[in-house]
């Protein structure tokens, strides 16, 4: 069980307005690096790079905050934790990227965290490549458990029935630049990754100050 000191560890609110949608085969470039402050007044660090084509996406992430967080007990002991809270850390690798104009969504596994119960969770990185100057760079992250495996939805009236593994698709007929919506798997256990929503409905994150920049290359 986990109890956070500070405030802007765990994910940041997102605004999920949409079903989630699934992106196009495409190619590019991301990378960043960014030094900020939030509310709670301690530095925030990240650094990415991540490369996708056809096939594959490749890159890394390295995120460093000074807040902590403050283990709790966890096996009934009613014993304090023996270590000190550490400044939290976390390196991951991209597995998944997708690119709209000026935005990325980046998605990854947790290999290695200053606190252990990190290691195999997924991360989600935003991205909006602005100017830096008169329109500054956007950003907002979020940390997701793998959802466990589970029972398939199943019509006991119907031998057979596989309904759970249809899919379907819909789009405006009216309009030819619809990317349309895919139906929501309702199999669990089949996610690889943080859930990929219309990157017009992430909500980046508020910061008080920060210096960096972010670039996406098509």
């Amino acid at each position: 069980m986990l109890k956070k000191v500070g405030p802007f560890i765990f994910v940041l609110s997102l605004v999920f307005l949409a079903t989630p949608s699934i992106a196009s085969a495409q190619s590019g470039a991301a990378s960043g690096k960014f030094k900020f402050f939030m509310e709670d007044e301690l530095l925030k660090a990240f650094e990415f790079d991540a490369r996708t084509d056809e096939r594959t996406t490749t890159g890394f992430m390295d995120f460093t905050d000074e807040a902590k967080i403050e283990f709790q007990d966890v096996d009934g002991t009613g014993e304090p934790p023996k270590d000190e809270p550490v400044p939290f850390s976390m390196k991951a690798e991209f597995d998944a990227m997708t690119i709209e104009k000026n935005r990325a969504i980046i998605n990854g596994v947790i290999r290695d965290s200053s606190y252990r119960s990190y290691i195999g969770k997924w991360v989600q990185l935003v991205i909006e490549d602005n100017d830096g100057v008169e329109v500054p760079d956007k950003f907002v992250w979020s940390f997701c458990t793998p959802e466990p495996g589970g029972w398939i939805p199943q019509d006991a009236e119907v031998p057979g029935d596989r309904g759970a593994f249809l899919s379907w698709w819909a789009t405006d007929a009216e309009r030819k630049d619809d990317v349309g919506i895919p139906s929501p798997n309702i199999i669990p256990g089949t996610l690889k990754s943080c859930k990929v929503h219309q990157i017009q409905t992430y909500e980046f994150a508020t910061f008080l100050k920060g210096e960096g920049v972010i670039s996406i290359k098509q």
